[in-house]
């Protein structure tokens, strides 16, 4: 571990503060706490429908204060405004409802939809795209259409019970089905985002993929998209909508009511919240089972489960009256023990005084929280009222009142205004004070090398140098090239990973990188640079940046060429590559290349169960990434020592299955989306892989092909 200090020069600092900061794709230690966009919606996406196909899509999620008052602004088909009724947003919650689509055009739909947040307005164009499609041809079924999972022995990957499945079929032989991708995923017919909880193989088995812990028990109703061919017509794409039913059973697991408990002023009433529920909902019927004293008039709705005490009851002050409630469904029955409790008291009072202090300073980015001063008041439940934007970093506690931030918070500097809603039965009352943030004397976002590649602007590009020869690799010196670092800060280096071997990556007190070593022809490789100031202090900042190098030369008179070679994509969405530059190929029509072996992923800042290392090590994020491909095909093992996950000769009509592959049109790398990440999130890290090629348009001759590494994939969800 190399660890170099550093004081900052005004002159320096001077020069560098120009820059725009919001546009560098580097990333902080805490990522999820370091976002600082502004409002922001995200929709689920749909991506495919069919004719007659009705959707309700939930509501988006959103970056700030609450919006309201949504609208459609705009619909266009491929690029064309188009009038429709078949879209209808609700205009409170921004659900989108799809009906009537019997008659709209085959095409790519796409819809802008506005909003008002904190008494803004703002519009997101294109926000939410649609792809109609044909039905695909008939006499293609599934069988069976409905299958039953019992949830244990999905979440129990050790579970030796054989999940059962179902087969896409083609009436005669009329038709051949070439691709098979899972389109969207319907739970109690709400669409959801995570459809790897289900996978189909290359010949159309759908399964569904054992282990997967963050299944919940209902019914689920698959859409598939296939590619499709007729005898003597062209192969094309058709949605087979509603094509599998998937009951995923379970009885009673989980009933929570919050709050569980609650004070209720002696003759008057109760009515508790829903509770939330986990199992299957069929036939699901809720009573209760003993209440504490057994007289107390407590009732229960069948359906909902929503609890009542009756307003003209004889409980008596000091009174507790515990609620046992039972949970009936199709497959069993579960007791939950003093679910809710309500607690008789002389009177609730109503809020007569609420208020918050004056905070201190709090520093810049860091963690705090802010607690109520005065609550004069009973059964209080506390929110925001009008918070600003800039504030959106800022959680309330709906029981407590304590208002939090946490570390990496991206809350200005400056004294700012929040108001707070204590509300009770009797009474509301608001309170307003000044919370105050010091600027952090440590406190920065961005460190960048530029580029030796004429890519600009350098700040849209990772820090990436290019070496022709192992002496220009010794002879190279990477300099800092801008930052944000402040002035007259001590900076402690650290050189955090590298990819290479034979040699070592130094860092001077001004973080120039030079290199000892680690020439390996046709090789790049990444170092990872970790800046930390205020070391020990409350206002410690460290941001960690990877710094890539590429070692350019010619492998048997062939020279394989990204630019840039830092592919920067956004695990989420996926995207391409631009294409290399080959040279001394005789005929590049005959130059084919995939990816092969030594797959090293390296973490940067994203969850600490991503392991560093290849998919050989069963620890490690790569063998989560092999598993999943290997469960999507339908395969009982994971063998990791294969490229399939990688290959695009090895899914030729199944290319939305693997993790990533080498387009054969043009030698791009694609990622596909929703691909780079497990239970614990997503990829925000480093892939380097070896390609191989082959120069004579022999498909198979790749395997043994020329060994190369032109290119490393950066991952990160801000990109």
């Amino acid at each position: 571990m190399r660890l170099k200090l550093q004081y900052i020069t005004s002159r320096f600092l001077a020069i560098l503060m120009v820059v725009v900061l919001c546009a560098l794709p580097t990333s902080c230690t805490d990522t999820e706490t370091t976002d600082s966009t502004k409002f922001a919606l995200h929709y689920a996406g749909i991506t495919d429908i069919g004719p007659s196909m009705n959707f309700n899509l939930d509501g988006p999620t959103y970056i700030g204060n609450t919006p309201s008052d949504f609208a459609i602004t705009r619909i266009t088909v491929n690029g064309e405004v188009y009038s429709t009724d078949c879209f209808a947003i609700d205009s409170d919650k921004g659900s989108i409802t799809i009906a009537n689509t019997s008659d709209l055009p085959v095409g790519l739909y796409s819809l802008s939809i506005s909003c008002y947040s904190s008494g803004k307005y703002y519009e997101f164009k294109d926000i939410l795209t649609i792809n109609m499609m044909k039905s695909v041809p008939d006499g293609i079924t599934v069988e069976p259409n409905k299958i039953e999972v019992e949830y244990g022995d999905i979440i129990d990957e050790e579970s030796t019970e054989i999940l059962p499945t179902a087969q896409v079929k083609t009436d005669g032989n009329h038709i051949s089905i070439r691709k098979y991708i899972i389109a969207n995923v319907r739970k109690d017919g709400a669409l959801i985002e995570n459809k790897d909880f289900f996978a189909i193989s290359a010949t159309g088995e759908i399964s569904v993929v054992k282990g997967q812990t963050g299944i919940q028990p209902g019914k689920y109703v698959l859409d598939l998209k296939l590619t499709t061919a007729v005898v003597d017509e062209e192969a094309e794409e058709g949605i087979f909508a509603n094509a599998l039913e998937i009951d995923i059973t379970s009885k009673p697991l989980s009933l929570v009511y919050t709050p569980n408990s609650v004070r209720t002023e002696v003759g008057t009433g109760n009515v508790s919240v829903s509770p939330e529920f986990i199992g299957s909902v069929d036939d699901l019927v809720y009573s209760i089972k003993s209440k504490s004293p057994s007289t107390a008039p407590i009732s229960i709705d069948p359906t909902t489960g929503v609890l009542t005490l009756d307003a003209n009851n004889s409980l008596a002050i000091d009174d507790k009256c515990e609620v046992t409630v039972t949970a009936t469904n199709k497959f069993g029955t579960a007791d939950f023990e003093n679910v809710y409790t309500i607690n008789i008291v002389a009177f609730i009072h109503p809020i007569d005084n609420f208020s918050y202090n004056n905070t201190e300073d709090f520093i810049q980015a860091t963690a705090f929280e802010h607690s109520v001063a005065v609550i004069d008041g009973d059964e209080v439940s506390y929110s925001f009222v009008n918070l600003p934007e800039e504030l959106s970093a800022l959680t309330i506690d709906s029981h407590s009142g304590k208002i939090t931030a946490t570390k990496g918070n991206s809350i200005p500097v400056g004294s700012h205004t929040v108001t707070v809603l204590a509300k009770n039965s009797k009474n509301e009352k608001q309170a307003s004070f000044k919370l105050n943030v010091a600027k952090n004397p440590y406190y920065f976002t961005y460190i960048h090398w530029g580029n030796n590649l004429n890519l600009a602007p350098a700040k849209a590009y990772a820090s990436q140098h290019r070496v022709n020869s192992k002496a220009e690799l010794l002879a190279l010196s990477i300099p800092v090239a801008e930052t944000d670092l402040p002035n007259d800060v001590e900076v402690i280096w650290e050189v955090a990973t590298e990819s290479f071997s034979g040699g070592s990556t130094q860092i001077d007190e001004h973080g120039t990188l030079t290199f000892s070593g680690g020439w390996i022809d046709a090789k790049c490789f990444v170092v990872v640079v970790s800046a930390t100031t205020g070391k020990d202090t409350a206002g410690e900042i460290t941001v960690k940046t990877p710094v890539f190098v590429d070692c350019s030369a010619a492998v048997k008179g062939i020279t394989v060429s990204y630019t840039p070679f830092a592919f920067q994509v956004n695990p989420r969405t996926g995207g391409n590559s631009v294409a290399p530059v080959i040279t001394g190929a005789a005929d590049q029509s005959q130059f084919l290349m995939d990816y092969r072996r030594t797959f090293n992923f390296y973490n940067i800042n994203g969850p600490a169960s991503h392991l560093d290392g290849q998919p050989t090590v069963k620890t490690s994020f790569m063998y989560s990434i092999w598993a999943a491909y290997f469960n999507a095909i339908g395969s009982s093992s994971v063998n990791t020592g294969a490229r399939a996950p990688l290959s695009y000769y090895d899914n030729i009509g199944k290319t939305s299955i693997p993790a990533a592959f080498v387009n054969n049109t043009d030698l791009s790398v694609v990622v596909n989306p929703d691909k780079w990440k497990d239970d614990a999130g997503f990829a925000n890290g480093v892939m380097i892989g070896q390609m191989t090629y082959a120069t004579n348009g022999n498909p198979s001759s790749i395997g043994n092909g020329e060994k190369i590494f032109p290119l490393a994939i950066w991952f990160d969800t801000k990109f």
